[in-house]
């Protein structure tokens, strides 16, 4: 079991999940009221709140949730909190997860003819080492709990996953690994919505397979 020796304090945890709601906010990755931030605790996790702006979070009021999914402090948590659980519970490996209505993966998610095995073509090294596999989830409408089997059955082999009509969902080894892939997923999809009636030369399966053995597993 991880400590809190292993992952930070919660207060800093806290700090953190604020810190990166801003940038994420501030750089446009969000907006209004979208999205949402998690870290796993030995005895629950940290969720940001329902209705909260991620460029406006209170480290104080960032919900504490049991392993039971009871509110223990703060706001009352997400509504798409049960999300987080789902992957958590299915990823022993993962201590945080991104949830966000990023413009340009949503777009992608929207696009009728992309491959729901693995939505988005290694067109960097990068997205390969931090994203991997990408499965679309199929739509579900907010709040639906059928989503959470969904995304529980998918997330058991890829750690990042695009729900259809809706966005990104990445988990990570830590907050800021999570992080860094959902950004790295956010901007490879710009660059597919860019290069989308251009040839393009995407790595190959070699290669990724390099890049998987070598670097996958430090994310």
């Amino acid at each position: 079991m991880t400590s809190n020796k292993d992952i930070g304090s919660e207060r800093e945890l806290r700090e953190r999940i604020a810190m990166h709601g801003k940038s994420i906010f501030d750089r446009g990755l969000t907006a209004g009221s979208s999205g949402n931030i998690s870290v796993r605790l030995p005895d629950g996790m940290l969720v940001t709140p329902t209705n909260s702006c991620m460029g406006r979070l209170d480290p104080d009021r960032i919900t504490k949730l049991d392993a039971l999914g009871n509110v223990v402090s703060g706001d009352q948590p997400s509504k798409e909190a049960f999300l987080h659980h789902s992957v958590y519970g299915v990823r022993d490996d993962s201590q945080s997860i991104v949830h966000l209505h990023s413009t340009h993966s949503v777009a992608v998610s929207v696009i009728a003819d992309i491959n729901p095995e693995d939505v988005l073509p290694p067109i960097t090294a990068y997205y390969v080492m931090r994203v991997g596999r990408l499965p679309l989830i199929p739509y579900y409408a907010p709040g639906d709990k059928a989503l959470a089997d969904a995304v529980a059955e998918e997330a058991k082999a890829s750690h990042s996953l695009l729900l259809a009509n809706h966005g990104p969902v990445v988990a990570g080894k830590s907050l800021d690994a999570a992080v860094n892939a959902t950004e790295e997923l956010e901007e490879t999809a710009k660059l597919y919505l860019m290069l989308r009636n251009i040839p393009i030369r995407p790595l190959s399966s070699e290669q990724c397979e390099e890049l998987q053995e070598r670097f996958f597993n430090r994310q």
